[in-house]
């Protein structure tokens, strides 16, 4: 279905810019290169315009590249969208759904939808996309995906927001390490305890980063990265700590295998966490099914968290 409804000129740019050379592309598409050469000339000749740029080790989009890659990327949620659509009119469970999401729920919401749709709807074909809040606006609003699921997600015009829900900061220890013992910490107790942080690239650091700049300063992290899996598995030796949200380690907070103590610091403005859509386009019977699952599992992960930390505390 893609490849018929899809202009072959706009898949074989976005596979160049994908795969970053005409060659490479010829490869992975099982297309001649210089038929995939010939047809991107050709665009190039009518637009007059490059669409990249050539270097010796490989091909960059230019603007206009980009462009093309975004209509692209367009065109083939399109022509995945009408393939469900008659799938649903056919009285067929299945289809595409493409989601962007967040590096943390990859080992916990995620690993529990692709379980759910597995055992429940294994028709339907999921395409998840791991992004910054930020980009995954960007997409929603250019239509490439359908079904965002993001910390703190910029509002956009056309947004739909599904659920959204408060979350708390803390800082998140190994049930051994010092700190495991309180209910609640601030940024005073744990200074001085050895911690790992998430790369300065990531919203949640950067915010931290603009209020509490003391804090890293005084307290250089020991290890910082845009993995949120590793920085949880060194989490679980139990010799250091992290100061981010609860989401983060949600599924290691339910097990136990993890603890999160809230901080009491003053100004610190709870981050939101968010399924959207986009308002201007009919959700199909997939992407509605799994907005409704990320929507209800997480409420009910939060609960069960929550309420493990309060009885653990109260015991």
């Amino acid at each position: 279905m893609k490849f018929h409804l899809v202009p072959r000129p706009l898949l074989y740019v976005q596979a160049v810019a994908e795969h970053g050379s005409v060659q490479a592309a010829s490869r992975a598409l099982g297309i001649a290169a210089s038929a995939i050469d010939r047809h991107i000339k050709a665009l190039e000749e009518v637009n007059r315009s490059p669409l990249f740029e050539r270097h010796p080790r490989g091909m960059r989009p230019t603007a206009a590249g980009e462009a093309v890659v975004v209509m692209a990327r367009r065109w083939n949620t399109d022509a995945e969208r009408l393939a469900t659509e008659l799938q649903e009119i056919r009285g067929q469970d299945g289809g595409s759904v493409r989601l962007a999401a967040m590096d943390s729920l990859a080992n916990g919401m995620l690993e529990e939808l692709h379980e759910w749709l597995l055992d429940a709807h294994p028709n339907i074909r999921l395409a998840v996309e791991i992004m910054t809040p930020s980009e995954a606006a960007r997409q929603l609003d250019e239509g490439t995906v359908e079904v965002v699921m993001a910390f703190n997600m910029p509002r956009l015009r056309h947004q739909h927001v599904v659920w959204s829900d408060k979350l708390r900061f803390g800082c998140i220890v190994a049930p051994s390490h010092p700190l495991a013992g309180a209910s609640s910490t601030s940024l005073a107790q744990v200074n001085g305890h050895a911690l790992v942080a998430q790369s300065t690239l990531l919203p949640t650091r950067q915010y931290l980063d603009d209020r509490f700049a003391w804090f890293f300063d005084e307290n250089a992290p020991v290890m910082a990265s845009n993995s949120i899996q590793l920085l949880k598995g060194a989490l679980r030796k139990g010799a250091v700590a992290m100061i981010t949200s609860e989401l983060d380690a949600l599924s290691e907070l339910a097990r136990g295998e993890l603890l999160f103590l809230p901080l009491a610091d003053k100004g610190l403005a709870a981050p939101t966490i968010s399924v959207v859509i986009d308002a201007r386009r009919s959700l199909s019977r997939a992407a509605r099914r799994i907005s409704e699952f990320l929507v209800s599992r997480t409420q009910e992960r939060l609960a069960k968290a929550r309420a493990k930390r309060i009885s653990a505390t109260d015991s």
